[in-house]
C-alpha cells in the first residue's frame, strides 16, 4: 500500500510543478531507444573520441557519446584517462530478458 501511496504522491508532485506533461511522454517512450540520452557527440572510431575527450577542459557527468553507432557513458577517472561504458541496444536488452525468461 505505501508504494501506491508514494507513486500517487509523486504523480501528485509532478502535476504540482507543471511536468506531467513531460511524465507522461517519458511513460509514452519509455524502454524505446527515444527515451535514451542523446550523445553529446559522435565518432567514428574511440581514438577520435578519446582526443576530443582529452583536449576539453571539462565534460557533463555521465555524458554519452556514440562511437561507430554504439552509444557509451563516458567517465574520467581520477588519473585522468576515460572510462567507455557501452550502453547495450534494444535487441540486446530484448534477448537478455527472453534468456532470463526462459
Amino acid at each position: 500500500m505505501a508504494t501506491i501511496e508514494t507513486a500517487a504522491k509523486a504523480l501528485l508532485f509532478l502535476q504540482h510543478v507543471g511536468r506531467l506533461r513531460d511524465f507522461w511522454e517519458y511513460a509514452r517512450v519509455f524502454n524505446t531507444e527515444e527515451a535514451w540520452p542523446k550523445p553529446l557527440r559522435s565518432f567514428g572510431t574511440r581514438d577520435e573520441a578519446l582526443a576530443w575527450l582529452r583536449a576539453q577542459a571539462t565534460v557533463p557527468y555521465e555524458a554519452v557519446i556514440e562511437v561507430a553507432g554504439a552509444r557509451h557513458n563516458v567517465t574520467r577517472m581520477r588519473d585522468g584517462e576515460w572510462v567507455f561504458i557501452r550502453f547495450p541496444t534494444i535487441e540486446e536488452l530484448e534477448a537478455m530478458d527472453e534468456e532470463s525468461e526462459g
